[in-house]
């Protein structure tokens, strides 16, 4: 059995998300659909014979102790498995910022849920996975999957949807950030809430229209985390001929959607003098890669 193994973990958009309902135990209800982004974390998990999980992280403000959810879902794992955690040694480096809403934490949890199924030969279906990666967070099963989906409920009803088309997408994240229980916070005290027909994006996708998904970008949350930078942001990448520019998930990162890669290169440029995180980068079809 091989007691080493490396993944790399992508980080997610929401092409839409609209915040449909709210559930009695507090959990919001959605409809939105995700797109995995060629921005990887890489964890490489090492067996050992300590009978416990290290997380070893060097980006600042990472926690590597039990609240890490890598280090959760590693918990998960073996509940479910009921094997007996042999003792695990993870190497995490971060390229998804944090407080972006890019799914950076679920998708270090999806990679440790992967990367057991492989080191300890379980062979679970991705069902499986994804039950084990609800148990730790709404966003984690969608990163298990990866691609282009259609995700309901809070996050654990999956529907694959056709692959979004090659294009180019530019990324920004202000320095401001909203916590995502705040912005939930934020949105329920709202008097008014915007709703969009997700059918329209469905049907672009269906087509590969690059205009129409970048026509058709919502999200109900922009207006609940109201960061101005956010606002600038989206003005800049229209300006560059973005067809179309959204806040992801709670934010505060922005995404446009480009026809052009240079007219992407050109708006980070520029972006890049109030953002200390900018990108090019463009959609893929897995959420998590596995070196074995």
């Amino acid at each position: 059995m091989a007691d080493t193994i490396t993944v790399k973990a992508a980080a997610k958009i929401n092409l839409i998300l609209d915040v449909v309902g709210k559930r009695p135990d507090g959990y919001h209800t959605l409809k939105s659909v995700f797109q995995s982004v060629g921005i990887y974390d890489e964890l490489t998990f090492k067996i050992t014979d300590t009978k416990k999980t290290v997380l070893r992280c060097d980006t600042e403000g990472i926690p590597t102790d039990g609240t890490n959810l890598a280090v959760k879902a590693c918990d998960a794992f073996f509940r479910y498995s009921k094997k007996e955690n042999p003792g695990l040694d993870i190497k995490l480096e971060k390229s998804i910022p944090s407080l972006a809403g890019m799914g950076g934490g679920s998708s270090d949890a999806a990679a440790a849920i992967k990367a057991l199924n492989v080191l300890l030969k379980t062979e679970y279906s991705d069902d499986i996975l994804c039950d084990i990666g609800e148990e730790v967070g709404a966003d984690v099963p969608f990163c298990i999957v990866g691609g282009t989906v259609l995700c309901e409920g809070i996050g654990e009803i999956l529907t694959p949807l056709p692959h979004m088309p090659e294009c180019s997408i530019a990324v920004a994240k202000p320095k401001a950030a909203v916590s995502t229980p705040e912005c939930f916070k934020k949105f329920d005290s709202l008097e008014f809430k915007e709703v969009k027909d997700i059918s329209d994006m469905i049907a672009c996708l269906a087509v590969s229209d690059v205009e129409g998904i970048g026509n058709n970008l919502f999200n109900s949350l922009e207006k609940a985390a109201d960061i101005k930078e956010v606002k600038r942001i989206k003005e800049i990448m229209l300006s560059y001929e973005a067809y179309g520019a959204c806040m992801t998930g709670s934010g505060s990162a922005v995404f446009g959607i480009f026809e052009s890669k240079r007219d992407a290169k050109d708006c980070i440029k520029e972006l890049e003098e109030f953002c200390p995180f900018t990108v090019v980068t463009k959609p893929v079809e897995k959420g998590i890669i596995v070196d074995d």
